[in-house]
């Protein structure tokens, strides 16, 4: 690939594409210069990124248990209403960040340690947890999962606020191992059994949302845990799971799927991981050399979520969308930021070509080109039905497919329908 096709490729893959303008600044910088400050902003004088929910009315429901059955569904409504602003919210964030891998990892752990709106109820516990995953997106692995492990969304959401060492309950420890951090086959239900005993005695308070360690709740029996003996409450879980074979190649092999696609070379999987585990669990070191890795032709290719491919359309046309339409489409599409479908998250690949997802595409397509401004290069170029120069502003510099190419030609002569067909077009699909 060229330099401009590299980095096209990095900002997608690692960033939610590019707005006007950053493509070419990125190449002048050279495809060196963009990884560094992909990976380490701070120290490449990149802006700091503002917090997406400042200013946003998170405020949990001030009822009590004496409270009417008409103020508690005042209450409920209140957090659906807050939800749906808090989505917005990080929604235009995304479209706005000036890090896109720092907000781009968010998005991953999001999807990784997986916590919804729809058992978690109160988006203010959700947005708190989001707040972590900006905050440690690239930090030690460890330092993440004992944050996500006392967090107070994951506490609901897997029933650790009820787990008690008379009545340990068995979610979580069960997924921090299957989801999180280690995979089938790499441990037993004695295992599960162990750590959901260790990690007993966690509430969450009712007014203030905070994570609360009681320690009557708490079963402080040593345990024998994926091997070990000692271990007794979250530090010595967090401990173990991390140390463990496999905990390296599980999240070294996500991620690095996640960014180079799921048909990258199992061979370089294993290098990325050994390196990984040798480093402590450096994260940035790790998304540095998946990113090297994609930089030196790597990748394969991927389906881009729905989530991440509105946003990249977004960012290019600098289209802004009325709340309702955004959401709605991205309903129809089967991605809600905040309501993943279940515990291991949203599908990956081929399963975001189903039908009801091609027909949201479109429609967002559709709606995102008639928000586009006619000043903007993407619509300039399709209402000059400059190809070239339009797969460039998406992202695309190597241009489109000739099947691509033969459909926007049907269309000649309607700027925001080649810029339609253009975004719902496979070939922004597939990245």
């Amino acid at each position: 690939m060229t330099d401009r096709a590299t980095i096209a490729w990095l900002l997608r893959r690692a960033g939610f594409g590019m707005a006007p303008g950053e493509l070419d600044q990125a190449v002048a910088d050279g495809v060196t210069a963009t990884i560094d400050r992909l990976v380490d902003p701070d120290g490449h004088g990149v802006a700091p990124a503002p917090d997406p929910w400042d200013g946003v009315d998170l405020a949990l429901p001030g009822i009590g248990p004496g409270a009417s059955a008409q103020a508690r569904r005042a209450a409920r409504q209140d957090q659906r209403d807050k939800a749906l602003q808090a989505v917005e919210a990080w929604l235009d964030h995304l479209v706005t960040t000036p890090r896109p891998l720092h907000d781009w990892m968010a998005w991953f752990w999001h999807g990784h340690f997986v916590s919804g709106l729809d058992k978690v109820k109160a988006p203010f516990l959700l947005v708190q947890q989001l707040r972590t995953f900006r905050s440690l997106a690239l930090a030690p692995l460890p330092q993440l999962v004992r944050a996500v492990t006392a967090d107070p969304a994951m506490l609901v959401y897997l029933d650790g606020a009820t787990s008690t060492g008379t009545e340990p309950n068995e979610n979580y420890g069960r997924e921090l191992l299957e989801l999180f951090t280690l995979g089938l086959g790499n441990y037993t239900e004695d295992d599960v059994k162990a750590g959901a005993r260790a990690l007993t005695g966690w509430t969450v308070e009712r007014g203030t949302g905070a994570a609360r360690f009681v320690a009557r709740r708490h079963d402080a029996t040593p345990q024998h845990y994926l091997g070990a003996d000692g271990v007794q409450d979250v530090d010595s879980v967090v401990a173990t799971v991390t140390a463990h074979r496999a905990c390296a190649p599980f999240v070294a092999g996500k991620l690095a799927r996640a960014i180079l696609g799921p048909g990258v070379d199992s061979g370089l999987v294993d290098d990325l991981a050994r390196d990984y585990a040798s480093s402590g669990l450096d994260t940035r070191a790790l998304v540095r050399a998946i990113l090297e890795a994609g930089a030196a032709g790597h990748g394969t290719e991927a389906v881009s979520q729905p989530v991440p491919w509105l946003v990249a359309a977004q960012r290019a046309t600098g289209a802004v969308l009325p709340a309702r339409v955004r959401l709605a489409g991205l309903r129809s599409a089967g991605q809600v930021p905040m309501y993943p479908p279940n515990v291991a998250g949203w599908p990956s690949g081929t399963s975001w070509f189903g039908a009801s997802t091609t027909v949201a595409r479109f429609d967002l397509a559709g709606a995102v080109a008639a928000h586009t401004a006619d000043a903007n290069p993407c619509m300039a170029a399709a209402r000059a039905f400059d190809l070239d120069a339009l797969a460039d502003a998406l992202g695309r510099p190597d241009g489109f497919t000739p099947s691509t190419r033969t459909a926007l030609a049907e269309v000649r002569g309607d700027a925001r329908a080649v810029l339609t067909i253009a975004l719902a077009s496979p070939d922004l699909a597939v990245t």
